[in-house]
């Protein structure tokens, strides 16, 4: 059985690696500065912004990775190169994020049924100032570059879960200088609840990809529909739509294909309904003959 074939590796899109290194170097910087203050204050609040800042380290080390390794070329080995490299590191990234937001949680309930210590409140406000300006300007770098990019996305979230964590540093901080000492934990559990719903949702869409699901914004049941109206199919069947990257669509479909149309015809008006009304570039379309057609019949074509 022949097949009509378009081609077309999903497109990267603009280049994250630089954005992804200088927010690395910013991160690593700051967490030395951070983590040193936080042990030397007592500060569970800037602790728990240093723990986010190392798992953000480490994730914007995957995330640099993933991106590098994602601009390989295909080979007869991986037909697809690594395209996939960055939405395993994204998913990665949401795990860390999780276990991050689960251990402050839990530190912060242990200091509050024990008591809370006392922690100066002015070290705490100038690091967590200068903690939410590196957070931001590292936002800035990768919004940027490509935030449709699920594997920019964990990079981002790590950073907005840190420019939260930086900015609840500060707010503890003052409640600190009112004299509530429970501020400190109380305001790192509020932020750890945030940072949890956003690596939630980044780890739906990385697995949806893993998973092979179909994009969430492609209409499956109108993409059939469309198939099914091209002039000369009779039926569609082995209907199939995933992602490498969680950007761009791949479909593949069996088309039954009437016994006066022309295969190469038809497959080719079939393929450009699904990239103009779609936006699908890469298609595999099998055709096959209604009933009283030699199982034979067949045609491949590579349309530019």
């Amino acid at each position: 059985m022949g097949h009509d074939h378009h081609h077309h590796i999903p497109k990267a899109g603009a280049d994250p690696r630089r954005a992804l290194a200088w927010a690395l170097a910013l991160n690593g910087i700051f967490l030395g500065i951070e983590a040193s203050v936080g042990w030397w204050s007592g500060s569970l609040a800037l602790l728990s912004d240093a723990a986010h800042m190392l798992s953000d380290v480490g994730a914007l080390v995957l995330a640099l990775a993933a991106a590098q390794l994602a601009r390989r070329g295909a080979s007869a080995r991986m037909t697809f190169g690594l395209a996939r490299a960055e939405i395993l590191g994204a998913f990665l990234n949401g795990l860390g994020l999780l276990v991050a937001c689960g251990f402050i949680v839990y530190e912060a309930t242990y200091r509050l049924a024990q008591g809370s210590p006392e922690i100066p409140g002015v070290p705490v406000l100038v690091v967590g100032g200068l903690g939410l300006a590196i957070n931001l300007g590292s936002v800035v770098a990768l919004a940027r570059s490509d935030r449709s990019n699920l594997n920019v996305r964990a990079a981002l979230a790590h950073m907005l879960a840190d420019a939260l964590g930086s900015l609840g540093a500060m707010i503890a901080a003052v409640l600190l200088l009112l004299g509530l000492s429970a501020a400190d934990a109380v305001v790192s559990v509020l932020v750890a609840a945030l940072v949890a719903w956003g690596s939630v949702r980044l780890l739906r869409d990385a697995t949806r990809v893993l998973l092979q699901l179909p994009p969430r914004e492609l209409d499956v049941a109108g993409l059939r529909d469309a198939l099914a109206s091209v002039p000369g199919v009779s039926g569609v069947h082995d209907l199939h739509a995933w992602s490498l990257d969680g950007q761009h669509a791949i479909v593949s479909a069996h088309l039954v294909i009437a016994a006066s149309a022309p295969l190469e015809g038809v497959c080719e008006a079939a393929r450009r309904v699904l990239h103009d009304d779609f936006g699908v570039e890469h298609t595999t379309l099998q055709p096959e003959r209604a009933p009283g057609c030699d199982s034979r019949c067949g045609v491949r074509s590579r349309v530019a």
